[in-house]
């Protein structure tokens, strides 16, 4: 019995020995999560492209230097001051003197307003903020009626000479007071001169289709 049990045995044995072995499938370990990227002042935020700085300038017409009554006034009386020479002027030469005293009031006024025009126009095309026109209006009043006075007072000088005087108080007064600079108050008085000889060109055109107008028979 014992020598027929060695030989099962022995089989047995090589049969468990050629059996493989099972495999032990144990799970990945899962990567290690990478560290967040360092900051490094290459690896910085880009700096937006350079612009040009805002300048945060007054405005075209400023304030200051009195207020906008008060200029006006002040234009007023000067104004007021120029009708009564045109009128003393115009009697002493024996022509219309209401005419002209009208008409130097409304010169007056008139390219008072369009000196403010002026004013705003170069504002504008300078890309300046206008500010305060009844200001520019006032200041302009002044100015004009210092040009005015000069000129209907009667001085005892040559006609291009007091036109010269008359031009330079109106550059005093108005370089005073809009407080511009040199090419700015260029402008501004270009185009109020400019304002000025089309009304004049016109009126003088008016008057003479008056004078040509083919009367009925």
């Amino acid at each position: 019995m014992s020598d027929e049990a060695k030989p099962i045995e022995g089989q047995q044995g090589m049969d468990a020995a050629a059996q493989p072995e099972p495999i032990g499938l144990e799970p990945l370990p899962e990567p290690a999560a990478s560290p967040p990227p360092t900051s490094s002042p290459s690896a910085a935020t880009p700096k937006p492209a350079a612009s040009k700085p805002v300048v945060s300038g007054a405005a075209f017409i400023k304030p200051g230097m009195g207020s906008a009554q008060n200029i006006a006034i002040a234009g007023g009386v000067l104004l007021l001051v120029a009708v009564i020479g045109s009128i003393w002027t115009s009697w002493n030469a024996g022509t219309s003197w209401w005419a002209n005293g009208l008409l130097t009031a409304y010169l007056g006024v008139v390219h008072a307003c369009t000196g403010a025009a002026a004013a705003g126009f170069v504002g504008y095309a300078l890309g300046r903020e206008i500010g305060d026109i009844p200001l520019a209006a006032a200041r302009m009043l002044l100015g004009v009626s210092l040009l005015l006075v000069t000129l209907n007072v009667n001085l005892p000088a040559h006609a291009i000479l007091v036109w010269v005087c008359a031009v330079g108080l109106y550059a005093i007064a108005t370089l005073v007071l809009f407080r511009w600079e040199i090419a700015e108050w260029a402008g501004v008085a270009s185009v109020h001169a400019l304002m000025w000889f089309v009304m004049f060109l016109a009126a003088k055109l008016q008057v003479a289709v008056a004078a040509t107008a083919v009367k009925p028979a």
